[in-house]
């Protein structure tokens, strides 16, 4: 239940009930898991690291001849198709597609902290980043499947199982330059229009399919928003997603004091300039890797140093082989770098991987490897991901389970709970401590806006935090139920916020807890409170944004009433203007495909919300052609034609007149707004070219001409020219007059 200091929501829900259960089995100590067997013949065996995203433009593809009559009146002139804008003619993405780009966007942070020689070596080899550039794309993915014990002692395997990698030197730092001083939701619209702007939108064709189910999947354009959105966020106090979980501390072969130069790294990231701000907790798993060059030192001598580092430093070590020379495209053995997925704003804007160009062996400039470093590297992203961070982190929760969390749920926990939330036993010493003066009691630091590490507060969240990187969600989300009453007390708002949201995000990605025993009140309620804390007591638009997106898309993946509760999260969005021009005509068409997702009752006709859906689709096309995206418009309008058909009777006609006159002038427009940009005049008589370029695709057009109740564009071949299909209209007209009740386009 919610604390009496939480103020009214903007509008209020439903009283909440929780829906976990508090009471959580403790997990037992994880055993160390031995390494796999078939490691070597897993990765000979593993397909080539996936290419990065391709080109928008690349996604366009020929819309099919619709045979259904139930249309509108007048065919929507099907222009120039590209996937960048509907969200209804891209790839095909399901629900479990996209509990994956959620679950992977809250994956393990791990630093890197290489020596100087190891970015050197590196830096040879075309990589100015130095060693963690190197190896942060293949960290996004681990080869193989990765098996992680849950606090019940279950085992299951992940295949779409990754980690961040981030340099230790400039973590927690804010970025330098120009862009540093706009926010990110500023940089996410720029990389949007970026994208919109040099995206190739060229004549296409058919409608790609839809999912399973026959519903709408998201589009790249809108895919590009919400993974931007999802890693625009930066480390902060009230959420340790972004803090290290470990740290790769790096050293060459060709240093000559190795032993002392770990041992300084070391003392530099826990007491020296790298170390990390207060409110992390400074203990974490340290990894230590040696790189030996391949093609100038000794592989005895770097064995021998390897096995003194173990001595020394334990077990979690590693040598890492790599070839120091640089590799080109026309080397037999080259593969090429994959680009990471995870670039923030600020990353994509300033170029970070985007590679010049090198003219003289005319490529696209991507860096290369030699395909027995690309080996190497995964087997040490895998040896480091499945024998070190996993077990750490099964660990550690399994050490906080047992010592903090099984105390809180108890019949003596809950009374320390209420003795302090309501006598204040434990908060004055503390306050005094601090500073408090804003009449907030227990830990949180009222000064400095953020708990000690050490606090069971922190230490709760931040067991919450690993069991969802570890995606044991109904651990997690019993644990966030757990401490978000203790945030509201404290009136730590951020911390209160972020504990409502993932405790939310934790019960839809469950999938043991169904609609039945999941109460879409109580879920809303969480994300009402936490929107509400976001917007109006921290000011916080970028994570308020993040929990309505997480809102919408999982709520509309679970189907049947989620749906209509996803598109109110995402009139939300619009509402508040928390997106620009571009984000909000994403947003609209979002709300289409929620209320299309909607699936009516097995055997009836009514439950299904079509006639939303198609208003809000034409809403986008509208707001896509005042924006000067005719193509983009044309996509929206003919889902809508499509959505209207099962509704509207009297071959597709608007019962309210102004609707109708609505509809028909925004296709006009459309057309005419398209026409303009491939430099025709409608108004005036084609040039004579066009009568020549007609005489070669007649037979092409005989069956377009045939139909003269659908005069649009749609099914036109990418070489048939607009002028030319005019011309053929009019002569075809002369030899088989039309029907009166059908306009043409």
């Amino acid at each position: 239940m919610t604390s009496p200091g939480d103020a009214a929501p903007v509008k209020p829900p439903p009283s909440f009930s929780p829906g976990v259960p508090r009471g959580a089995s403790k997990s037992r100590h994880p055993e160390q898991r031995e390494s796999t067997a078939s490691l070597d013949s897993e990765l000979a065996e593993s397909r080539t690291e996936s290419s990065p995203t391709p080109p928008l433009s690349a996604t366009s593809s020929e819309l099919p001849i619709r045979t259904d009559s139930r249309t509108l009146r007048s065919s929507t002139p099907q222009l120039a198709r590209s996937s960048l804008g509907s969200p209804f003619d891209a790839q095909v993405d399901g629900s479990d597609d996209l509990r994956s780009v959620i679950t992977r966007s809250f994956s393990p942070t791990i630093a890197v902290y290489a020596s100087e020689d190891t970015d050197e070596l590196v830096r040879n080899k075309g990589f100015k980043g130095g060693f963690g550039e190197l190896i942060r794309p293949f960290g996004e993915t681990v080869p193989g499947k990765v098996v992680i014990r849950d606090s019940v002692g279950a085992s299951r395997a992940w295949e779409d199982y990754g980690v961040r990698f981030v340099d230790l030197k400039g973590f927690g730092r804010a970025p330098l330059g120009r862009d540093a001083r706009d926010s990110p939701l500023t940089q996410m619209e720029e990389v949007l229009e970026k994208h919109l702007e040099s995206s190739d939108i060229s004549l296409s064709g058919s409608i790609r399919p839809k999912d399973a189910l026959g519903l709408p999947p998201m589009s790249p354009l809108c895919k590009l928003l919400f993974r931007q959105l999802l890693s625009a966020t930066h480390p902060a106090p009230h959420e340790t997603f972004g803090h290290p979980v470990a740290s790769v501390i790096a050293i060459s072969s060709r240093n000559t004091a190795p032993l002392e130069t770990l041992r300084q790294l070391y003392a530099g990231s826990s007491t020296g300039e790298q170390r990390l701000p207060d409110w992390v907790h400074q203990e974490y798993l340290r990894y230590y890797v040696l790189v030996h060059d391949e093609e100038r030192d000794d592989f005895d001598e770097s064995t021998k140093l390897y096995d003194q580092m173990k001595r020394h430093f334990g077990l979690h070590c590693h040598l890492l082989r790599l070839r120091s020379s640089q590799c080109v495209v026309t080397d037999d053995d080259s593969i090429q770098l994959p680009q990471s997925e995870w670039l923030s704003p600020l990353e994509r804007l300033s170029g970070a991987g985007e590679a010049e160009t090198l003219v003289d062996l005319d490529t696209d400039g991507t860096p290369c490897l030699f395909d027995s470093d690309v080996t190497a590297i995964r087997t040490f992203i895998r040896e480091l991901v499945a024998q070190s961070v996993i077990p750490f982190m099964e660990n550690r929760v399994a050490v906080w389970n047992d010592q903090v969390a099984s105390r809180r749920r108890g019949i003596s926990g809950r009374f320390m709970s209420m003795s302090r939330r309501w006598a204040g036993f434990g908060s004055s010493s503390r306050s005094s401590m601090t500073g408090s003066s804003s009449g907030s009691s227990g830990n949180y630091d009222s000064a400095h806006n953020f708990y000690q590490p050490d606090s069971p507060e922190a230490v709760l969240r931040k067991m919450a935090d690993f069991a969802f990187m570890l995606r044991d969600w109904k651990l997690s989300a019993s644990t966030y139920e757990i401490v978000r009453s203790d945030f509201g007390n404290d009136k730590a708002w951020k911390y209160h916020a972020g504990a409502h949201e993932m405790c939310a995000v934790s019960m839809l990605l469950n999938p043991m807890a169904m609609s039945s025993k999941i109460k879409l009140e109580n879920v809303d309620q969480m994300f009402e409170t936490a929107c509400y804390s976001y917007l109006t007591r921290c000011d916080d638009a970028l994570h308020a944004l993040r929990c309505l997106a997480l809102a919408v898309e999982l709520l509309k993946s679970r189907g049947g009433t989620a749906t209509e509760s996803a598109a109110k999260w995402a009139m939300r969005v619009v509402d508040f203007g928390l997106v620009g021009s571009v984000g909000q005509i994403l947003f609209s068409e979002r709300i289409s495909a929620c209320y299309a997702s909607k699936v009516p009752v097995s055997g009836a006709k009514w439950g299904a919300r079509r006639r939303k859906a198609g208003m809000w689709s034409i809403l986008a096309a509208d707001q896509w052609l005042k924006a000067g995206k005719p193509t983009l418009a044309s996509a929206c309008l003919e889902e809508a034609e499509r959505l209207y058909a099962d509704v509207l009777e009297n071959d597709g006609i608007f019962p309210m007149p102004e609707m109708q006159s609505f509809v028909d002038e925004l296709r006009h427009a459309v057309k005419m707004e398209y026409l303009g940009s491939r430099g025709f005049d409608n108004t005036q008589d084609e040039p004579a070219s066009a009568i020549e370029t007609l005489g070669g695709l007649e037979e092409t057009s005989e069956k377009l001409v045939r139909r003269n109740h659908r005069r649009s564009l749609i099914g036109l071949p990418t070489q048939l020219d607009t002028g030319a299909l005019n011309l053929a209209q009019g002569a075809r007209d002369a030899e088989n007059p039309p029907n009166d009740d059908f306009e043409r386009a």
